[in-house]
C-alpha cells in the first residue's frame, strides 16, 4: 500500500509537536516537583511554567496551601517567641527537669536564685528542699499537679509555695515544670499579724484585770473605809487612762500605716508646729524633774507635711528622752538647716541604749525597760508611729546611742526631695 510522501510528513510534523509538548510538560512537572522538595515559602511563579494555564489549578492550590502555612508559620512564630519570653522573663524561678530530675531549661529568677551553671545538674545538688523529692514523687502518683509550702535551706533560707505539674511526655523525655513563687515577705507579715494581736492582747489584757478585780472588790466589800476605795479608785482610773491610751496608740497606728504612701500636700512650718509643741509639754508639767531646751533660729522652716502628725512626732521624741532616759542635764531640743536638709534632733544624756537594741526601738510594742516604761504609762507604739509618720513625709529618722552617755534622735527632712507615692 503506497502512503503519500505529504502525510508522512504531516504525522511527522505532529509527532515532533507533541513530543516538544510532552517534553515541555514534563519539564513544567520537574519544576514543580523542585519547587516542592526545594520549598523555601515563596510562592509558585507563573513566569516559571510553560504550560501554566494547564497547571493554574494545582498551582493555584499550592499557593493557597503556601499562603495558609505562611499564616500558620507566622502565628507560631509570634506564639513561640511569646512563650519563651513570658518563660524566660516570668517574675518567678521556673524549672524544667526530665525523668533523671536533671534541671534542663531555667529562666532568669531561676538563674539569680541557683547560679547559671546549675542547667544539667540534678535539682537536689542547688535547692536544699527537703519536701521536694516527695513532692515529685506525689505528683508522678496522682498524675496531677501539685502545690504546697516549702522552706528553702540554700542559698537562702525562704519560704516559697512550689508547684509541680507532674510528668509530661515531651518527645523521648517525661519532663517536669516547678513554679517556686516566694511566700516569705507574706509569711512574715501573717507572723507580724499573730504577733501584733497577740501583743496588743497581752497588753489590754493587765488593766483589764486590774480594773474588773478592783471593781469586784469594791462590789463584795461594803465595810472598805474612804481610803481604801479611794486607792481602788484611782489604781482603776490610771489603768483606764492606760487602756485608753493603748487603743489611742493602736488607733493612730492603723491609721498612719493605711495612709503612708500618700503623701501629705499641706504646707507647714516646723518652728512653729515646734512651738506649739513646747507649750504643751509645758502645759503638762512635762519638764518637772528634768529640764528642755529648745534650740532654733526665727527663720521659717517650710516643708509639705501634716501638722498634727508632725506635732505628734515631736512630742513622742521630746516625751520619749525626758520621761526614760535619766538625763543627767537639760535635754536639747533643736530645729536648724543646712541648705536644703532640715534637721531636728533630741539629744538626752542619760543611761543610753544599747547597740543591738537600737534597730529593735521603732518595733511594735518593744520596750527597753518593760517594767519601768509600762508603771510610766508607756504603750511602747510611740517610736513605731514615729517612724511611720517620718516616712510618709519621705525623711529619715536616725538613732544614736551610747551607754552611759545618752541618745540623740534625728529626722532630717528634704525640701528638694519629691514625696513618695
Amino acid at each position: 500500500m503506497f502512503v503519500h510522501k505529504d502525510i508522512i510528513i504531516v504525522f511527522l510534523f505532529i509527532f515532533c509537536v507533541n513530543l516538544v509538548i510532552l517534553v515541555l510538560v514534563i519539564s513544567d512537572l520537574k519544576k514543580i516537583n523542585k519547587f516542592l522538595n526545594n520549598f523555601s515559602g515563596s510562592s509558585l511563579e507563573s513566569g516559571k511554567l510553560f504550560f501554566y494555564k494547564l497547571f493554574e489549578p494545582i498551582a493555584f492550590n499550592i499557593n493557597k496551601i503556601i499562603g495558609n502555612y505562611e499564616y500558620k508559620f507566622r502565628n507560631e512564630k509570634v506564639r513561640v517567641f511569646f512563650f519563651e519570653y513570658f518563660y524566660k522573663h516570668f517574675p518567678d524561678p521556673l524549672l524544667i527537669i526530665n525523668q533523671s530530675l536533671s534541671i534542663i531549661e531555667t529562666n532568669l529568677a531561676a538563674r539569680e536564685l541557683i547560679g547559671e551553671s546549675a542547667q544539667g545538674k540534678n535539682i537536689f545538688s542547688v535547692l536544699r528542699i527537703p519536701e521536694l523529692g516527695e513532692l515529685i514523687n506525689d505528683s508522678l502518683k496522682k498524675k496531677k499537679p501539685i502545690e504546697a509550702e516549702v522552706r528553702l535551706l540554700y542559698p537562702k533560707e525562704k519560704i516559697y509555695n512550689v508547684w509541680i505539674s507532674g510528668s509530661k511526655d515531651v518527645g523521648t523525655n517525661k519532663l517536669n515544670f516547678i513554679r517556686l513563687f516566694d511566700s516569705t515577705s507574706s509569711h512574715n507579715l501573717q507572723n507580724l499579724q499573730r504577733d501584733f494581736i497577740a501583743n496588743a492582747s497581752h497588753e489590754l489584757k493587765t488593766p483589764i484585770s486590774v480594773i474588773i478585780g478592783y471593781c469586784e472588790t469594791l462590789l463584795n466589800d461594803n465595810k472598805a473605809d474612804a481610803k481604801v476605795k479611794e486607792q481602788f479608785l484611782k489604781t482603776m482610773a490610771k489603768e483606764a487612762t492606760r487602756m485608753s491610751t493603748l487603743v489611742n496608740d493602736l488607733l493612730s497606728l492603723t491609721r498612719i500605716e493605711r495612709i503612708e504612701h500618700s503623701p501629705p500636700s499641706e504646707t507647714v512650718e516646723l518652728g512653729k508646729i515646734l512651738q506649739e509643741v513646747e507649750q504643751i509639754c509645758i502645759d503638762r508639767n512635762l519638764f518637772k524633774k528634768i529640764k528642755c531646751k529648745f534650740v532654733m533660729s526665727k527663720k521659717k522652716y517650710e516643708i509639705l507635711g501634716d501638722s498634727s502628725e508632725l506635732k505628734q512626732v515631736f512630742l513622742n521624741i521630746i516625751e520619749n528622752a525626758v520621761t526614760h532616759s535619766n538625763s543627767k542635764k537639760a535635754v536639747v531640743v533643736k530645729l536648724g538647716s543646712v541648705k536644703s536638709l532640715i534637721n531636728f534632733s533630741v539629744e538626752d544624756f542619760g543611761i543610753g541604749v544599747p547597740n543591738e537594741n537600737i534597730p529593735l526601738l521603732t518595733k511594735r510594742f518593744y520596750r527597753v525597760d518593760e517594767a519601768r516604761s509600762r508603771n510610766s504609762g508607756n504603750t511602747g507604739l510611740g517610736l513605731s508611729i514615729v517612724k511611720h509618720i517620718v516616712n510618709r513625709h519621705n525623711a529619715e529618722l536616725d538613732i544614736s546611742s551610747i551607754e552611759g552617755k545618752g541618745t540623740k534622735f534625728s529626722i532630717i527632712f528634704n525640701k528638694d526631695k519629691p514625696s513618695l507615692l
